[in-house]
């Protein structure tokens, strides 16, 4: 009886909260990938094979280091972008990291410029990344 009740009650919980919101979600959010490259970590876990090591805007324009590592058991093609705010915070560029073939368990450190000069302090973070089948 215990069980049959939960059930009940998370079926309830689940189609509450898929009524409450009309927030669409972005093209594609629903397909399913199925490759192995793509498959063996979500989305959200891409960004955590990106490491920023440095940001630095003492230059003209700001320069990131990055560290990515492959953590599939398969070649993987990586897309990252970098977003660089200014002291205030405010969005002042970006800096682009693309590797074509990445094998299991590589590790590729580089550095990439920003595509704006920004002055004074900045800070840097991840704001997108993609792992993606290699070409």
């Amino acid at each position: 009886m215990k069980r049959t009740t939960a059930g009940v009650l998370l079926a309830v919980v689940a189609l509450t909260l898929t009524a409450c919101g009309e927030e669409r979600q972005p093209p594609g959010a629903d397909v399913i990938q199925t490759s192995a490259a793509t498959s063996a970590a979500p989305e959200a876990d891409v960004a955590a094979d990106v490491k920023v090591t440095q940001c630095d805007s003492g230059g003209y324009t700001p320069k990131i280091t990055i560290e990515v590592t492959n953590s599939t058991a398969e070649d993987a093609r990586y897309a990252v972008t970098i977003a660089i705010k200014d002291a205030d915070g405010k969005a002042s560029g970006e800096a682009l990291f693309a590797k074509n073939r990445m094998t299991p368990g590589q590790t590729v450190t580089e550095e990439i410029p920003g595509d704006t000069p920004v002055k004074g302090k900045i800070t840097c973070e991840v704001a997108r990344a993609k792992r993606l089948p290699p070409k």
